[in-house]
C-alpha cells in the first residue's frame, strides 16, 4: 500500500500549468473580441458628420434666415415608401392643402449611422403634388431623407424647400 508521502497525487489536482493555461485563455479571449469590436466600431463609422463644420459654424445666422424663409411658405409634406416593388413617395402642399406641382424633387436617402448606403433620387411627379423614385433594393430598417425642392431643375441653386425626415421601412 502506497502513501501520499510516496509520489502518489490525487487524481485531480489543479497544478501551475493549468492556472497558467487558463489565465492565457481567459485573457487572449477578452482581448480577441475586444480587438473585433474596436475594429467593427472604427471601420463602420468614422465619426465625421460634416466636413465642413467649422465654415457651416460661420454661415449660421444664413442658415437661420432661410429657415425662417421657408417656416413662413407654410409648406407640408408627407414622406413614405410604399407599393411592390418599393417606391419613395413624396407628397407636398402649401399651407391650404393645394398640391405642390410641377416641382424639382431630390432626395438623399440614407442611413443614419453609416454612409455606405447613401444615394440619391431624383423624383418624377406622378400626380399633382405626389412625386416618386424607385426605391426597391433598400432593406427594412430606418432610413433618413434629405428633401430638396425647387421650382426649377438648375444645379447649384439653393432649394425653396428642404426638409430631413425619418422613415421606417418594416421587415
Amino acid at each position: 500500500m502506497k502513501h501520499l508521502s510516496e509520489g502518489v497525487r490525487p487524481a485531480r489536482e489543479i497544478r501551475g500549468g493549468h492556472v497558467l493555461l487558463a489565465m492565457l485563455a481567459f485573457f487572449g479571449t477578452i482581448i480577441a473580441v475586444d480587438s473585433v469590436l474596436i475594429y467593427k466600431a472604427v471601420s463602420t463609422f468614422g465619426g465625421v458628420e460634416n466636413v465642413n463644420a467649422y465654415r457651416d459654424g460661420l454661415a449660421y445666422n444664413q442658415r437661420i434666415a432661410v429657415d425662417e424663409k421657408q417656416a413662413a411658405l407654410g409648406w407640408m409634406d408627407r414622406v413614405e415608401a410604399r407599393g411592390t416593388p418599393l417606391r419613395l413617395s413624396v407628397s407636398l402642399e402649401d399651407r391650404d392643402g393645394v398640391a405642390l406641382a410641377r416641382r424639382h424633387v431630390v432626395a438623399d436617402v440614407g442611413r443614419p449611422a453609416t454612409n455606405r448606403f447613401d444615394r440619391t433620387l431624383k423624383l418624377a411627379e406622378v400626380l399633382p403634388g405626389v412625386y416618386e423614385a424607385a426605391f426597391a433594393d433598400a432593406e427594412p430598417g430606418t432610413w433618413v431623407v434629405d428633401l430638396r425642392v425647387s421650382a426649377r431643375s438648375e444645379d447649384g441653386a439653393a432649394p425653396d424647400y428642404q426638409v430631413r425626415r425619418r422613415l421606417w421601412i418594416a421587415p
